[in-house]
């Protein structure tokens, strides 16, 4: 329903007041027949005007009213539906761009997993926390197949290996995090973990290349192939549970397999 106007109200109070029709137009329909009514007993018998005098006195008192007073009084139904219209409007629309985000988060998947859902970090540091050093650098491993530019999660295995005594995949971590923008040079220096690495007699020359292993008697090259191998079985072990899981026909396992071994 359309809001009322003050003016038109005042006019019809004045002009059509005996009828009571600015009753009728400001929906107070009793008073608008009980206006009628009174008119008729009045014409029937006193002669006297008396519902006209009331209507322009209804005209006077709705003049003298400002417009939020009036709107108070005869618009505040119609205010309140078209703020809850506006409500709704406003939930649909949120409900529709929240849908529009599921279907965007679930479209990129991947990206997401890679920056904020990577379930073995969790995983890792809980193993990495309690010791299991083993089963940290694992999980780290499947977490670095999601998240390959991660240095915190370099760092992370740079450590896990550390404390396992495995210093050349060690400081292979350990130079990718800093190469991928790992700057807390004090925390290499004295993180706990780190320790055995650290007193590698090849470690200070290491650190003075800007902690790289290219040329550094004493370090032997990365172990690709070992390095490799462990992602290569992490990626492998992640399409059978796939294909397990029945997220991965048979066929398509077969595919993706053939891909990640030709490599």
């Amino acid at each position: 329903m359309k809001e009322k106007s003050r003016l038109v109200a005042a006019a019809l109070a004045f002009f059509g007041g005996s009828l009571g029709i600015h009753k009728f137009y400001l929906n107070n329909f009793g008073t608008g027949f009980f206006y009628i009514f009174l008119t008729m007993v009045i014409f029937s018998g006193f002669k006297f005007p008396i519902t006209m005098i009331l209507g322009m006195i209804d005209s006077m008192k709705i003049l003298s009213m400002s417009d939020s007073q009036f709107d108070e009084k005869y618009n505040k139904n119609q205010k309140s539906r078209s703020g809850d219209r506006i409500e709704r409007q406003n939930r649909n629309a949120s409900q529709g761009q929240n849908a529009m985000d599921l279907e965007r988060k679930r479209y990129n998947y991947k990206k997401t997993s890679k920056q904020r859902n990577n379930p073995f970090i969790i995983s890792g540091k809980k193993k990495y926390k309690d010791y299991d050093l083993e089963g940290a650098s694992k999980d780290f491993n499947e977490a670095l197949s999601l998240s390959p530019v991660d240095k915190e999660l370099h760092f992370l295995l740079a450590a896990v290996y550390s404390l396992l005594e495995k210093k050349d995949k060690s400081f292979y971590h350990l130079e990718e995090s800093v190469k991928l923008g790992y700057k807390d040079y004090e925390n290499i220096k004295t993180y706990d973990d780190l320790a055995y690495l650290r007193i590698q007699p090849e470690f200070d020359a290491f650190q003075n290349a800007g902690y790289k292993t290219i040329d550094i008697k004493g370090i032997a090259p990365p172990k690709q192939d070992l390095l490799q191998d462990d992602l290569l079985l992490t990626q492998l072990n992640r399409l059978k549970k796939m294909r397990d899981k029945g997220l991965l026909s048979e066929k398509e396992y077969v595919i993706e397999k053939e891909k990640l071994q030709q490599r």
